[in-house]
């Protein structure tokens, strides 16, 4: 015979001497009593609950073959497989009350005085149920998007439930995974500015600042940024250029079809910052395309040279003839 069977063996003897026991020292019998007076509500409850959640489950894996059938889709299929999980669930409830208490009004009153009750004592988690419901209604984030949430910090949401936002965080500013995992209360959606960065569209404005000497050759420096950051993302924005020209709620607004240029001066040196669309989930790897072409660039000139924090001394003299008098 193995040890596990052994184990097994003792674990039974374990249990029914437990419940042995705790039949001597309980009036079982009442119990009993009770549970044979409410034997049939027992089993219509038992039922209902064993067919909600075949019906649930039922449901949650047609849910997911849409949704990997469609993976454009996917977010939209898995947000209604909660709202429907969370409604069958309030059926539930609903059909169990229902069972046990036969009178309407008494009915009306208990739910009344429970959800009083709940209300009272769950108020955080009763507020994160209704940003949950607001974020269903409102669509204003959806698995897939990529947002920033001001003081908290950055991800990519991959799951959405009754109480939390679920982010694969990011870094703040290149948008580089971290490795963690971003746990928000849907409370927030009421009190805290969330950006949402791919609502409506993906492409974003980025910018890269450049110093330079100020005994540079400013055009030449503004020539070596705009040609290389069009090199990189010049096709892309002649694109969205063409695209967006077409909306009419888009004419109003100042379109772009090339990366904008500006210049500013500080007290060491001047600047050259680039303005571009790009993609918001490729932004570090654009932004690293664009700085080595400028780079490279750079490199090739002599009269272009990057500023860097120094010490310059500049020494001044006087250079006294000592005459004698003879």
């Amino acid at each position: 015979m193995s040890v596990s069977k052994v184990k097994l063996g003792i674990k039974i003897l374990l249990l029914v001497f437990l419940l042995h026991y705790l039949i001597s020292i309980f009036n079982v019998g009442r119990y009993v009593d009770i549970i044979a007076e409410y034997q049939n509500q027992i089993i219509i409850v038992f039922v209902i609950i064993l067919s909600g959640l075949i019906f649930i489950d039922i449901a949650s894996e047609i849910f997911k073959k849409y949704a990997r059938k469609k993976e454009e889709k996917a977010g939209e299929y898995l947000t209604l497989n909660y709202i429907f999980k969370y409604m069958v669930y309030v059926a539930i409830a609903l059909m169990i009350f229902g069972v046990f208490y036969k009178n309407v009004s008494s009915l009306v009153v208990s739910v009344g005085l429970i959800g009083a009750a709940i209300t009272y004592a769950l108020q955080k988690p009763i507020l994160n149920f209704a940003g949950w419901v607001v974020i269903l209604y409102t669509r204003t984030i959806k698995i897939g998007d990529r947002i920033s949430i001001k003081n908290i910090g950055a991800g990519d949401v991959f799951d959405i439930d009754t109480q939390h936002l679920y982010l694969s965080e990011l870094t703040a500013d290149n948008f580089e995974p971290t490795g963690k995992v971003l746990i928000i209360p849907n409370s927030y959606i009421f009190t805290t500015a969330i950006e949402n960065l791919t609502k409506g569209s993906p492409y974003v404005w980025d910018s890269i600042v450049l110093h330079f000497t100020h005994d540079s050759d400013v055009e030449k420096a503004k020539q070596i940024v705009f040609e290389s950051t069009n090199e990189v993302v010049g096709n892309l924005m002649l694109k969205l250029y063409e695209k967006w020209s077409k909306r009419k709620y888009l004419i109003s607004r100042k379109l772009a079809n090339k990366p904008v240029i500006r210049v500013g001066i500080t007290r060491t040196s001047f600047y050259i910052k680039v303005y571009y669309l790009v993609n918001v989930y490729e932004k570090a790897e654009i932004k690293t395309k664009i700085q080595e072409r400028i780079l490279k660039e750079i490199n090739k000139e002599r009269s272009v040279k990057l500023s860097y924090p120094h010490v310059k001394a500049i020494v001044e003299y006087e250079k006294t003839l000592n005459t004698k008098n003879s």
